[in-house]
């Protein structure tokens, strides 16, 4: 069976504008962990943090963070359950996109309001 790989990035912190830019607990994380393999059957966490920065299109200003990057194998089919999936867990981790790559293609995923 073919899969496309997917990754997606979750800052370390939550967001200034939708949360507190406090690092995320614990609990949140092992939770994350915990729904992701109930959805999707295994993943892959990436070795350290990913920095980067990006022009926030709120503000317009220079917003610098650390990542956590987490790699799936997913059937064609579940592409759309990830992207529904990420909806969600925007708001839980606070942040207002979650950067996702699928077969080398980015989007942005927006939070679910």
């Amino acid at each position: 069976m073919i899969m496309v790989e997917a990754s997606f990035l979750i800052p370390i912190r939550e967001d200034k504008d939708v949360g507190n830019r406090k690092l995320h607990p614990p609990e949140r994380w092992n939770y994350f962990r915990n729904r992701l393999f109930d959805e999707f059957g295994g993943y892959t966490i990436a070795p350290g943090n990913y920095s980067g920065c990006y022009t926030d299109p709120d503000t317009q200003t220079l917003v610098s963070d650390q990542s956590r990057k987490y790699i799936l194998a997913l059937q064609e089919n579940e592409i759309h359950k990830l992207r529904s999936f990420l909806r969600m867990e925007a708001v839980i981790f606070r942040q207002k996109v979650l950067y996702l790559e699928i077969g080398g293609r980015v989007e942005f995923i927006p939070l679910c309001k």
